[in-house]
């Protein structure tokens, strides 16, 4: 039987060549011109910083805990709970070596990685030890549920990812909102609902190891099914994904088996992220569209005659009420004071959350007394009040949101450790900082942070504001004010918040030996 014979013998009557999926994810990425190259590896500069992985998108958010927190739990509290877990019925009767391996280590593991949580309840000690089996019930599932709701948050954020490839593997110009078009319409709910069962799902499946294997293939499609249409079902794109990998399970782990050379290369500092990650994410994608034209499915649930290399798109941009991704806002005085606050207490939160979970500890964060950090505040104001402009130009908004983050970060901490002697925060241990006071990563997260203030925080408060009224919104103002006020009076007066983990003291001698 010939090669071109054996293509239309397969299931579905798909030609299936691993040399055409690579070349057609080689053409999409280098052959589509310079900007369609540009923004595709933005848009994957972006997704990484975020975390987000390109196939299946399990990044598990909760790895930040178990680097921070590793360690700082109690050695007897983590032993309590080994000798407990091998104590249960069903656990008691293994052999001696799987008890004492695989079960002490999962347990150990389980208190590592959710340390807070056994610090919190290790408050009362007396507790801890009279209640060991709920406290391990009550770990156990806080891991599941935080695993389920990163997996979730990762593969819903991705889902404009894969919007964004495959309609990149038709045109050379796709606008960078097309990420968000699958949101619109009141879909939000119904997307979040539907990956909280494809999480759940997943992870009952992963726990059999090879059962979870078998399934990741299988319902490999349900997010870009979900991705080119956003109202369909779960059981419905679960059915689907079943049907189109039917036959292809082994080939697609080829596919993925083809990539070892280029993941051996990105090795190489500097070549992955822009060179090795872009092709290989276009892969599965390449493997969707493919799959996609199987004559032996179900076709109605597919709505994109796009992705059959005819026609237009037809899910439209996603509509902000009230805003728009290519217009400027207006905003008056008052909407810029509560934004102000908002963003201040905003920044307070997750600064006390993220010292929280490193440090397990909580800290009022800032040199002022109450829930407030003006740095987030004016940043956020800065941002929305010069750059609101720019929301035609992306690009152009994101570097100028660095920039003016970046300028405002450094001369912040110059004034508080001129003024002040103290430092409240260091990044000489960062990548890529400039004297401890900026680093790559916060000016990015300033940048990121700086497009959802424009594009979604902005005008939410605007709107929250028309909503209760101009007279009322003056009197917020007014109160919030009065109270910003009074506390940078205690500042100057007692000054400023200096407690325990917030600033590091600088003495002269310090200072002096930067320059020794």
């Amino acid at each position: 039987m010939s090669e071109k014979e054996n293509k239309k013998a397969l299931p579905g009557n798909v030609t299936w060549s691993i040399k055409q999926i690579w070349t057609d994810a080689f053409n999409t990425v280098y052959k589509r011109g310079f900007k369609a190259y540009v923004m595709l590896f933005l848009v994957f500069f972006v997704f990484s910083f975020l975390g987000i992985v390109h196939r299946a998108a399990s990044g598990e958010i909760d790895i930040i805990d178990s680097r921070f927190g590793a360690g700082k739990v109690n050695a007897e509290d983590i032993e309590l709970l080994q000798d407990y877990s091998l104590t249960l019925p069903l656990i008691r009767d293994l052999p001696d070596d799987i008890k004492n391996t695989l079960v002490r280590d999962t347990v150990g593991e389980i208190a590592l990685s959710r340390s807070w949580f056994i610090n919190l309840l290790a408050v009362n000690h007396h507790y801890v030890e009279r209640n060991l089996g709920e406290v391990l019930a009550f770990t156990a599932i806080i891991v599941a549920l935080g695993y389920c709701l990163a997996s979730f948050v990762s593969r819903g954020l991705a889902i404009g990812q894969y919007r964004y490839l495959m309609e990149c593997r038709f045109s050379d110009d796709v606008k960078i909102k097309r990420i968000f078009a699958p949101f619109g319409k009141g879909r939000m709910r119904h997307i979040l609902f539907t990956m909280i069962i494809y999480g759940a799902v997943m992870l009952l499946w992963q726990i059999t190891i090879i059962g979870g294997v078998i399934k990741g293939y299988e319902y490999a499609f349900v997010p870009y099914l979900i991705a080119e249409n956003p109202d369909i079902k779960w059981r419905e794109a679960k059915r689907l994904s079943s049907a189109m990998t039917k036959g292809y399970k082994f080939r697609m782990f080829l596919v993925d088996l083809s990539q070892l050379p280029l993941i051996i290369l990105g090795i190489i500092p500097f070549i992955e992220l822009p060179l090795i990650t872009p092709v290989t994410a276009m892969l599965p994608v390449n493997i969707y569209l493919t799959l996609r034209g199987r004559d032996d499915i179900d076709r109605s649930l597919f709505i994109e005659k796009g992705f059959d290399g005819a026609g237009d798109f037809v899910m439209p941009d996603l509509q902000i009420k009230g805003s728009s991704f290519d217009k400027a806002d207006k905003y008056k005085v008052t909407d810029f004071i509560i934004m102000f606050y908002t963003f201040c207490l905003v920044g307070w939160i997750w600064e006390v959350s993220y010292h929280l979970v490193k440090d397990h500890l909580f800290f009022n964060r800032g040199f002022l007394y109450g829930p407030w950090l003006p740095i987030y505040g004016f940043g956020g104001v800065f941002i929305i009040f010069f750059l609101n402009r720019f929301k035609d130009n992306k690009p152009k908004l994101f570097v100028s949101a660095m920039i003016l983050c970046g300028i405002l970060e450094y001369l912040t901490s110059f004034i508080l450790e001129f003024f002040y002697n103290a430092s409240y925060w260091d990044y000489k241990t960062m990548f890529i900082n400039l004297n401890g006071r900026v680093c790559i990563a916060g000016l990015l997260a300033f940048a990121l942070g700086g497009f959802l203030g424009v594009y979604l925080l902005g005008p939410m408060i605007r709107r929250c504001l028309d909503h209760i009224g101009p007279k009322k919104t003056k009197v917020l103002c007014i109160a919030l004010t009065a109270l910003f006020v009074a506390d940078i009076i205690c500042v100057l007066v007692f000054g400023p918040n200096g407690g325990e983990g917030v600033g590091q003291k600088l003495e002269a001698a310090v200072r002096l030996s930067r320059f020794l």
